[in-house]
Order: C-alpha cells, then structure tokens, then sequence
C-alpha cells in the first residue's frame, strides 16, 4: 500500500516517509558539529541515537542532550582508525538490541600543501576518513545481515571527492574520492540483505571549526573561498543533515549506491 493511501493526514504521511520510530542509528563523529546535529535530528525523528566518538565526553555529552529532549540515546567511545575499537563499538551495539542504521560521518580535513605532505600526514588522512569507513560499513553490514531486517548506511563523502576545492587538500580529496566508489561497491554486493548504501556529498558545511579556520587561516586558496561561488551561500550543518536524513529515511527505501549533493550550488557554479 502507497503511504499516501495508509496515510489519514499530512502529520502521519511524514511519519511514514522520514520518521525512524522503532530504529537504531549509530552515529560515528558524532559529538561535535555536522556528527552533533545528525545526532540531534535523528533522535528527533524517533531513532534510538548511538553517538559514537573519539572523544568520549562529547559523545556523552550530546547524548545527554537527547535524553534531556526526551530521545533515548548513549554516548560511547570509538577509534574509527583501529579495527579492534570498531568492533568492540559494535558488539556494544548488538549486546543492547542492534541498530539498523548507521551513518559515516567522522573525518579529518587538516590543510597540507603537497610539498609538506609527509607520507604520516597522507596516511592519517586515509586511515580516519578511508579506512574507519570501511571498518565502520563491514561491521555495520554483518550486524544488519545477522538481524535479518535490512538496513540503511550512509557514508559522508564531500564536493571535493568530485571537485578540487582548496589548496592543500590532496590527501582528503583523494581519500572522499574513495569513500563515493566504496559506497557504489558496497551496495552493489549488499543489496540483497536489502541494506540500502549511500553516499551525502556536503559542501560549505559552516561549523564551529570551519568558522574558524576561515578566520585564522588567511592563506586559504581555492574555488571554495571565492566569493559567491557557493550560489546558496554556506549553511549551518542541519542543511546538510537533512539529506543524510532523507537518505536513512523509508522514503529513500528504492535508492542505493548513489551520491546526493548538498553544496549550495558550488558544483554548477
């Protein structure tokens, strides 16, 4: 039956389209500006929030804040970068009831000009924003197949795994680039565990550190920092988080292995 059908007014045809009543999100990054509005918003459609972070405060503390909101959420630890972290996360997890969502949202973007990029600095790079999503996705998809019940993944990428966007960015670039083919990969194979896997391209995201970073660091260059080329202007991260919503949402049950721009119109600009 169509939701319009099921539906007797506008309240209940949104909750059958974005609401997550009765679903577990695990959040990774969670604890702190993009990650911390995911968090909030999903709680606020009814999902049961995980925020999992590497600072373990700040996990806890949003947690809190959901709780105080009248969500049910838990704040725990997790190195995204260490397999052993990664898995203990989500046995946590499958201890406390499963979770049928996850959302890949922690990265590093530190700004390092090809000429100073030492191969550390490369690897840091990959390892959090590569690698913690794919030990993240594997784990998440074992714990959906074993469930039985499917399953949503949502991996944040960027406009710059399309796109050059600052100087000094090859290392993230490269390794956002890898997450959007890792995405289409993925859903590819786990497609018949109907476990749904997309990928949210942000740009412009204005948080706190972007904020800034933008103030102190006089010396960026790049497309992104010119003037008007961001045709929406940047945004708070909610205008962002809302499409990573859509994408765990059951109104985004036919889609997977697909990229979703939210970037203010940099790309066509």
């Amino acid at each position: 039956m169509s939701p319009v059908d099921a539906a007797n007014t506008p309240e209940e045809l949104l909750v059958s389209l974005f609401g997550l009543g009765g679903q577990t999100a695990i959040i990774t990054g969670g604890g702190a500006g993009l990650g911390r509005e995911l968090s909030l918003m999903f709680a606020t459609a009814g999902a049961k929030v995980v925020v999992a972070d590497l600072n373990e405060a700040n996990a806890k503390a949003v947690a809190k804040e959901i709780v105080e909101r009248g969500g049910e959420a838990k704040g725990l630890f997790v190195d995204v970068t260490d397999e052993v972290s990664v898995v203990a996360l989500f046995e946590q997890v499958r201890d406390a009831g499963g979770a049928t969502i996850l959302v890949n949202n922690v990265g590093v973007y530190p700004n390092q000009p090809l000429l100073e990029m030492s191969v550390d600095d490369w690897q840091f790079v990959q390892d959090v924003n590569l690698k913690g999503t794919f030990l993240c996705t594997r784990e998440a998809v074992r714990l959906m197949k074993d469930q039985g019940k499917g399953g949503r993944i949502v991996n944040i990428s960027s406009i710059a795994s399309v796109h050059p966007a600052l100087h000094g960015n090859a290392h993230y670039c490269a390794s956002k680039a890898g997450v959007n083919m890792f995405t289409k990969e993925v859903a590819l194979e786990v497609a018949e565990f109907a476990i749904n896997v997309n990928v949210l391209l942000p740009g412009g995201v204005m948080t706190e550190t972007r904020a800034k970073r933008v103030e102190s660091a006089a010396t960026w260059r790049g497309p992104a920092t010119q003037p008007g080329r961001f045709l929406l202007g940047t945004a708070p991260p909610w205008k962002h988080a809302v499409g990573a919503l859509f994408l765990a949402s059951p109104a985004a049950s036919h889609i997977t292995g697909q990229e979703l721009v939210a970037d203010g119109g940099f790309l066509i600009s």
